[in-house]
């Protein structure tokens, strides 16, 4: 029986890796983001951001993780310094409301 609990913990600890490395992949496109002065190139960081951010969520919350641990990943784009993120949030709020 505790090998069949194993089991469950082994892939719950490979779905969370994974998780992380998208949060991983995420930070990594932010930094890009902070730096792109290319509307066009900015425009795809973002939905590459937030795809990268929305599956590392649904991970998160199939192998119910406690979200208030991941506060230490997220970058506080209101005190950034780059007008970018402000360009991202636009954009990613224009397509949320073109499909709604």
């Amino acid at each position: 029986m505790f090998s069949f609990l194993n089991i469950f913990k082994k892939k719950d600890v490979k779905k969370e890796e994974e998780a992380f490395a998208l949060l991983k992949r995420a930070s990594v496109i932010s930094k890009k983001i902070a730096e792109e002065s290319n509307d066009a190139k900015l425009k795809g960081l973002a939905f590459e951001l937030k795809r990268s951010h929305d599956e590392a969520i649904k991970i998160f919350e199939e192998i119910n993780y406690d979200m208030n641990k991941l506060d230490r990943y997220y970058i506080d784009t209101k005190n950034s310094l780059s007008g970018n993120y402000k360009k991202v949030e636009s954009i990613l709020n224009n397509f949320k409301n073109r499909i709604a």
